[in-house]
């Protein structure tokens, strides 16, 4: 009988292993989520000053950082950078130097967001067919003082699927294989237009500050500026839900078009869902780095305290007195976040029941927790000429901390894409690995 019971647990602990391996490769292939890392960082390559905006931007697709680059000619070419080398994949000039000379509007790039569908894999898709698998390279390159040229770039190879002249614009956003363009006009306001292929599906004059910053999520589109004016909000068919007057932070969270404005030292949050009236929520909403989607529905905010809101209804499902960083990840129904008194704490979604995992030293700031699957790992900033500290604590319960070696001389570190990247005091940056 003893044997059976033993093997019975070590049958049911083998499972439980299993699972756990299983969900920690899922969590592996999410966006947001660092490629391993190994015991002691090293410098990979360092970013030459051209190509830094290419790695900033942080869109990698293949193992390559895909992005723009302006030349000190005044060319401007898209590239793909090995994310393990930095050599150049491929390069596609965009305009050339004498295009540049003669326009007063630098062209713009960004990359594409997965759809939830993306259909069956080709080897001859379409370019509606890479934008909408997340693998393709927007830009909007001047044309004439009065057009426009928007450039569909394949991420993989660099080769161009289409190029479609447009009305002069002067941003872009992608979201759900449609592309928002902007051009700024008088008096504060912008013609926002939706473009999907070959065709403008509709153009609306908005009010839109001095600025004209785009950011689009499940079919709407928030066209203003973050440091002052006005900010309108356009649903998928082109009309005006909302406007805010005011410092407006807008950004996307999953298909959730978010904005913060800040009104007499206090943020007031609304959340856009596509068919849904706005809600309202107290506080700055917080955006995951990683959501392995166990917390749908859920909308984080921070101030002061945090809390949790039912992003459909606007209802509060919990408050906790934590002032969380900026950002968070979605685990197994549980946000996670640090701290000033936490490297790591952990609030159940539903519920926010707080487990305190690991907590900060004095003097000290934990930055925005990162995952590759089994493990956390959490930037801790001391004094400014102190180098950046990285922490790893794996992410089953109970687990120890321990200090993951940077490289000699390192200043400041980051997440872009699935890599870490530092800097040094004299500016140099580097792809660790």
């Amino acid at each position: 009988m003893p044997v059976l019971v033993v093997g019975l647990a070590l049958g049911a602990q083998a499972t439980l292993d299993a699972r756990a391996r299983h969900h920690d490769a899922y969590l592996a292939g999410l966006p947001g989520t660092l490629a391993p890392l190994p015991e002691r960082l090293a410098v990979r390559w360092e970013v030459p000053t051209t190509e830094q905006p290419v790695v900033a931007a942080g869109f990698e697709v293949g193992g390559a950082f895909v992005g723009a680059r302006r030349m000190a000619d005044g060319s401007f070419d898209a590239l793909a950078l090995d994310t393990g080398t930095g050599q150049v994949r491929w390069a596609t000039p965009l305009q050339a130097p004498s295009d540049a000379r003669a326009s007063t509007v630098s062209p713009t790039c960004v990359g594409t967001r997965a759809s939830s569908s993306t259909g069956a894999a080709s080897a001859t898709r379409s370019a509606t067919d890479v934008v909408a698998a997340g693998e393709a390279l927007l830009c909007l390159v001047p044309a004439s003082p009065e057009a426009s040229r928007l450039v569909t770039v394949d991420a993989r190879d660099g080769s161009v699927l289409a190029a479609v002249d447009v009305p002069r614009a002067d941003v872009l956003a992608a979201d759900r294989g449609t592309t928002y363009l902007a051009t700024r006009t008088a008096n504060g306001t912008c013609v926002v237009r939706a473009v999907v292929g070959n065709t403008t599906r509709w153009a609306t004059a908005a009010r839109c500050g001095q600025g004209a910053e785009l950011v689009a999520a499940g079919g709407q589109v928030a066209a203003g500026t973050s440091d002052g004016g006005w900010t309108s909000v356009l649903a998928s068919d082109g009309s005006v839900l909302a406007g805010m007057d005011g410092t407006t932070a807008t950004t996307a969270v999953g298909d959730l078009l978010v904005t913060s404005t800040s009104v007499g030292g206090k943020v007031r949050s609304q959340v856009f869902a596509a068919g849904r009236a706005p809600v309202a929520v107290a506080g700055t909403v917080m955006v995951p780095r990683v959501d392995d989607g166990s917390a749908a529905g859920v909308v984080v905010t921070a101030d002061r305290e945090s809390r949790g809101y039912d992003a459909a209804t606007g209802r509060l499902l919990w408050r906790v007195p934590l002032a969380l960083s900026g950002g968070y990840l979605v685990r197994d129904g549980r946000i996670v976040s640090s701290s000033s008194q936490d490297l790591v704490v952990e609030i159940d979604a539903r519920s926010g029941k707080v487990h305190h995992r690991a907590a900060v030293q004095r003097d000290a700031l934990a930055m925005t927790p990162m995952t590759d699957g089994p493990r956390f790992f959490t930037i801790v900033l001391g004094a400014p000429s102190d180098p950046a500290r990285l922490i790893g604590i794996d992410a089953a319960a109970g687990q120890g901390v321990t200090q993951v070696g940077t490289p000699v001389g390192l200043l400041s570190l980051r997440q872009v894409g699935r890599h870490l990247v530092g800097s040094d005091a004299q500016g140099v940056v580097s792809v660790l690995g």
